[in-house]
C-alpha cells in the first residue's frame, strides 16, 4: 500500500478548490451578493466559473467602481445591455437592483428597456433608483409593466409617467414603495397591491392624481408636495398613516400667514375641481388604525370633514394640532363618526408663537362632551413637549369625557 506523507496530504488539501466544487445553486447565491461587474469578473477565476454569471439569480447594478467615473453612464449602458442580452435563455431572476446616485442625461429609453427585460426573466423583486434630469425630458414611461411574478417594486428618485404607474398587469404585485419621485400622471392603478408607501414625493399638475388600489391593507402617504392625491375606496384597509406637510399646495391662503386653517374660504371648502366629496377620508373610512397628521395651515382634512364618512371599523386614532385648532369642531366630528373607537391619541409639537384667540372661548357649547362619542373609548393619550395654554384647553375639553387621560412628554 503506497504511503502518503502528512506534508503531501497538506499540500493536496491547500491546492484543492473547495468553493468551485459547490453546487451551481450555491455559487449563484454567492454571486448574488456581488455587484454585477464583480460577478462577471469571477469568470476569470477558473474554467468552472466562466459562465456562472450568465445564470445567476440576483443582479445588483449600481454606480460603484467604474460606474463612478465621468464616462460611467456610457459604460454602464453598454455593460448592462450586454449583461442582459448574454444571459442564458430561459434563466430566471429572483431579484434585480438598479441603483445609480448620479443624475443621468441623454437618451433614457434604455432604463425602461432594462426594467421590461428584467420582468421578462420572471423577476420577483425589483428596485430602481435612477435620478433623472431636473429639467427637460427624462421620465420613466413606455408600455405598462407586465409580470405574473413581480411581488415587490421599489422606486426612488425618479420621474414617473402614467403608463409606468399602471400596474394592473402585474397580477402578483403586493408591495409598492415609491420615495422621492416626481409624479406626472393621472392615476396609480393596481388590483393586487396590498402595501403601498409613498414618501417625500411631488404630485405635479392642477388635477389630483387618483390612487386606485382597492385591495390595499396598509398605506403610508407622508411628506408629499404638490396637490394631495385622491384616494379611491379601499375596503380591506387596516392601517393608514397620512402626513400632510407644508410644501403641499393644499393650504389655506387666507389663514396661512397665521399658521392656521380658517375653514371658511373657497380653498378650505372644496373649490378644487372635485365638485364636492372627500379627497382622503372617503378612501380611509374602512381603516382600523389611522394616523392623520397635518402641518398648521393645511386644510385638506378639515375640508374633507364637510362630507365626513363613518369610520365603522376604526379602533385606534392619532391626530395632531389640526384637529383642535382653531376650535374643537374637527376633533368632535371625527369622534362622532367613529362609533367603535377605543384608543385616541392627540399629539402636539412645541408652540413657537402664541396663536390668535380660539373660538372655543366664545362658544362654550364646544366644551361639552359630544353626544355620539363611542362607548368603547377607554384610552386617551396626549403627547406634548410642554403643557402650554393650548394643551390645557384640550385637557379641559377631554376631561368632560369622564375617561382617564395619560399625558406623555416628548422631545422635540
Amino acid at each position: 500500500m503506497p504511503h502518503t506523507s502528512r506534508a503531501e496530504k497538506s499540500s493536496k488539501s491547500c491546492n484543492e478548490d473547495r468553493i468551485s466544487a459547490l453546487p451551481d445553486d450555491v455559487l449563484h447565491h454567492v454571486l448574488g451578493f456581488l455587484r454585477a461587474d464583480e460577478a462577471v469578473h469571477t469568470s476569470l477565476l477558473a474554467k468552472r466559473w466562466r459562465y456562472l454569471w450568465k445564470s445567476m439569480r440576483r443582479l445588483r447594478i449600481n454606480e460603484m467602481g467604474r460606474w463612478g467615473t465621468s464616462t460611467g453612464g456610457v459604460f454602464l449602458t453598454k455593460f448592462v445591455s450586454c449583461l442582459l442580452l448574454l444571459r442564458d435563455p430561459g434563466s430566471t431572476l429572483d431579484e434585480v437592483e438598479i441603483k445609480y446616485d448620479y443624475q443621468v442625461e441623454g437618451d433614457l429609453t434604455w432604463i425602461s428597456t432594462w426594467i421590461h427585460h428584467a420582468l421578462s426573466c420572471q423577476t420577483q423583486v425589483l428596485t430602481v433608483k435612477f435620478p433623472l434630469p431636473v429639467y427637460g425630458p427624462g421620465y420613466l414611461d413606455g408600455p405598462p409593466l407586465v409580470s405574473q411574478y413581480l411581488r415587490r417594486l421599489e422606486i426612488s428618485e425618479a420621474r414617473l409617467k402614467s403608463n409606468f404607474l399602471n400596474l394592473s398587469s402585474c397580477s402578483t404585485l403586493e408591495d409598492l414603495k415609491i420615495k422621492e419621485c416626481d409624479f406626472d400622471a393621472s392615476s396609480i392603478l393596481s388590483q393586487s397591491v396590498k402595501h403601498l408607501s409613498i414618501k417625500d414625493c411631488y404630485f405635479k399638475g392642477d388635477v389630483r392624481i387618483s390612487i386606485s388600489v382597492p385591495n390595499l391593507v396598509s398605506l403610508e402617504l407622508k411628506s408629499y408636495g404638490g396637490r394631495t392625491p385622491f384616494l379611491e375606496s379601499m375596503l380591506s384597509l387596516e392601517t393608514a398613516v397620512v402626513s400632510v406637510e407644508v410644501w403641499s399646495v393644499d393650504y389655506c391662503r387666507k389663514g396661512f400667514s397665521a399658521g392656521e386653517c380658517c375653514g371658511t374660504c373657497l380653498d378650505c371648502c372644496g373649490n378644487d375641481g372635485l365638485k364636492g366629496g372627500c379627497v382622503l377620508l372617503g378612501g380611509l373610512s374602512r381603516a382600523k388604525n389611522l394616523e392623520l397628521i397635518a402641518h398648521p395651515g393645511m386644510f385638506i382634512f378639515r375640508r374633507d370633514l364637510r362630507w365626513c364618512p363613518t369610520f365603522s371599523k376604526l379602533k385606534t386614532l392619532l391626530l395632531n394640532e389640526w384637529s383642535v385648532e382653531p376650535d374643537f369642531r374637527a376633533l368632535v366630528c371625527m369622534l362622532e363618526h367613529s362609533p367603535v373607537l377605543e384608543n385616541l391619541t392627540l399629539q402636539f409639537s412645541k408652540q413657537e408663537e402664541p396663536t390668535c384667540s380660539v373660538e372655543v372661548e366664545e362658544n362654550p357649547g364646544l366644551m361639552e362632551k359630544p353626544a355620539a362619542i363611542s362607548g368603547h373609548l377607554k384610552i386617551i393619550k396626549v403627547k406634548c413637549e410642554e403643557v402650554d395654554g393650548r394643551v390645557c384647553k384640550v385637557l379641559n375639553f377631554l376631561s368632560t369625557f369622564g375617561i382617564e387621560i395619560t399625558i406623555q412628554r416628548t422631545k422635540g
